[in-house]
């Protein structure tokens, strides 16, 4: 099931990615910190990137989907599947 999830800026977030197309794995949250943004939303560890602002994550790399994060100043968008 996907879900939308906006986080207000700026950064940091608060949560870690793994995984990318040059991995071979599907990009995951791997790690939220307590208390950060992404904590006070519901993300959850082991959810799904499906997009990031809109754009597609399925065949990101880790560097290009940690540069879409990095790039998002205001608002972060993420499409997650639990």
């Amino acid at each position: 099931m996907a879900y939308s999830v906006t986080l207000n800026g700026p950064g940091p977030w608060g949560f870690r990615l793994q995984g990318g197309k040059d991995f071979n794995m599907p990009l995951t949250i791997s790690r939220i910190t307590p208390g950060s943004k992404a904590a006070q939303s519901q993300m959850n560890q082991g959810d799904l990137v499906v997009a990031i602002d809109g754009v597609n994550a399925d065949s990101m790399t880790h560097l290009e989907a940690q540069n879409k994060i990095k790039s998002a100043s205001h608002n972060l968008s993420l499409t997650l599947q639990k």
